[in-house]
């Protein structure tokens, strides 16, 4: 308002008296703090956060004060944290075991798999259910399968038609379920056993650990199930096996280096010989 009114014409003392600022107000300029905390304190507090995660910066700075034997007040330990690049660290059950089971990285196709469901809006029909396969690493859509209900057996099927699309693997891939009814029952425990690959739960209420899949389910029904109005179960199913070969095939992926999945696979085994390593950088280059 001040420097409108002087724009306007205003002298800067009339401005300052209407806007009711003071002179002290308008050239304040704050300064940043420049004295960089003690290199011993920082490490003593990177040791403690790694032995005791869960401490927040109040109870680490009173660690610090017993240990020290001097005293450290919170702000400091918070300005030391912030140095450090820590969040805040958790306090309940549910996000201390988001802070501590990352997601784990795959490193190579067919080396992590995530599974899950998603409801699709049927006419007629109601709701039905999709279950899918996604390789973590080449955002394959490895398998699914489709149907109006959605039962242990559909996500046994699911599995089943990813593993016989596609080569013998060795080892197998890791599979990665939440903790839906269909993927912790017995049947689907005994048939992963049976099909030799190794069953992961993610904990409870932390999608964030199937998140590859969660945000492959958005992208489905955001370009192929939301702008349509399926009229039946039929009718969805063609519209579903469409999208299995346009997204395996025509759409590109910002994460694969703008590439397909198809495409990006061919590139990775284009020299089956070649050291795992040097693959990887190969792709990454891409990417």
């Amino acid at each position: 308002m001040i420097q409108a009114m002087r724009d306007a014409g205003s002298s800067l003392r009339d401005a300052l008296e209407y806007s009711g600022s003071s002179w002290n107000l308008y050239y304040y300029e704050r300064t940043p703090r420049i004295i960089p905390p003690d290199a011993f304190v920082v490490r003593k507090v990177e040791e403690l956060i790694r032995e005791r995660p869960s401490y927040g910066t109040r109870r680490a700075a009173a660690q610090l004060s017993r240990e020290l034997g001097v005293p450290i007040n919170r702000k400091r330990a918070q300005r030391i944290f912030r140095t450090l690049g820590y969040t805040e660290p958790a306090k309940t059950k549910k996000e201390i075991i988001r802070a501590r089971d990352r997601v784990p990285k795959a490193s190579s196709p067919y080396e992590l798999w995530q599974t899950d469901l998603t409801y699709v809006p049927c006419g007629v029909d109601g709701w039905c259910y999709l279950f899918n396969v996604l390789d973590v690493f080449s955002r394959e859509w490895a398998g699914k399968e489709f149907s109006p209900t959605a039962t242990k057996d559909n996500a046994i099927v699911s599995v089943e038609n990813a593993l016989v699309s596609h080569k013998k693997f060795d080892p197998a891939p890791r599979l990665r379920a939440d903790n839906g009814p269909q993927y912790t029952s017995r049947a689907f425990r005994e048939s992963m056993e049976v099909f030799g690959l190794k069953l992961e739960h993610i904990m409870y209420r932390t999608p964030e650990q199937n998140g590859s899949i969660e945000s492959f389910h958005r992208t489905l029904k955001k370009e192929y199930i939301w702008p349509y109005e399926f009229e039946s179960f039929q009718d969805a199913e063609r519209a579903i096996d469409a999208a299995f070969v346009d997204y395996n095939e025509r759409r590109i992926h910002s994460s694969l280096g703008y590439l397909t999945p198809s495409e990006f696979l061919e590139l990775w085994y284009a020299d089956e010989g070649t050291d795992v390593d040097e693959q990887q950088e190969k792709v990454l280059n891409v990417r």
